[in-house]
């Protein structure tokens, strides 16, 4: 049996830098919006907790614990949606720049630790970020689905990777500065075409310590069709439905990715 249609969403937030706990009782007033079973998953943008600068980061990464997302993981059982966001995490003496998946019930169903670290100045990830060594994927409502953060999308080899491993739907939150926002805007939809995949952008607004955030916020089909976009500086909510099988047809128009050469490529 086919998976069934996911009715998907996509926030664009604007954090307040430095306010752990206000950035989540918004994030959670948010989902009180929602209406009970309207919505299968919702993603945010990367780092909603603490705001995108390093020093801040540095000082205010969470340790996460039982009660950390007590209130966000029970609006995910009363909403009935599942939760994807991107957040701070604290361990051993270690911060990692996370994106957590919160299902249906109210559980953490994955943990993503962004694994590519932006390195240019005046960012510098690396000084501040220890990376994760694991690709992210898991299952929502029987569809296989896939995250990578950011900066992440300059590297095709984890979409790829993913879309190896069975992804139908690739979420990817992001702080992307709007400076480049082309580059966005490119990377997102190739990714979409060249895996024929939908992906589900979550994008910043707002500005952090000198940086303007892009917006632009995207759900895309495997074909590389806009199905929602986002504005470059508001906040709002996007929506579409999809049909996860509509990777298979893509697949089956074009054959790009039965055709591959591997023996060619190491």
């Amino acid at each position: 049996m086919p998976p069934p249609r996911l009715n998907l969403a996509t926030y664009q937030f604007d954090a307040e830098l430095g306010a752990v706990d206000r950035n989540l009782d918004r994030i959670a007033e948010i989902l009180t919006r929602l209406s009970p079973g309207e919505t299968d998953i919702i993603a945010f943008p990367e780092m909603c907790d603490t705001g995108y600068a390093m020093d801040v980061i540095a000082e205010r990464a969470v340790t996460w614990g039982e009660d950390h997302l007590r209130r966000i993981k029970s609006l995910a059982r009363e909403k009935r949606t599942a939760i994807l966001l991107g957040l701070s995490e604290r361990e051993n003496g270690r911060v990692h720049n996370t994106v957590a998946v919160i299902g249906k019930d109210g559980q953490l169903v994955h943990k993503y630790r962004k694994t590519h670290l932006v390195t240019i100045a005046p960012i510098h990830e690396e000084r501040t970020i220890t990376p994760g060594n694991e690709l992210g994927y898991f299952e929502m409502d029987g569809t296989p689905c896939g995250v990578m953060t950011c900066y992440e999308l300059r590297f095709p080899e984890i979409a790829r990777a993913l879309t190896l491993r069975g992804i139908q739907v690739l979420f990817v939150p992001t702080a992307w500065p709007l400076v480049r926002v082309d580059h966005l805007m490119t990377l997102v939809r190739a990714r979409a075409i060249e895996n024929q995949v939908f992906v589900v952008l979550a994008s910043r607004v707002g500005t952090d310590a000198g940086t303007t955030f892009s917006g632009r916020s995207l759900i895309v089909d495997p074909n590389g069709n806009f199905l929602a976009e986002g504005s470059e500086s508001a906040e709002e909510l996007l929506r579409a439905t999809i049909d996860p099988s509509e990777t298979a047809r893509a697949r089956q128009n074009i054959r790009a990715l039965s055709e591959r050469r591997p023996e060619l490529y190491e």
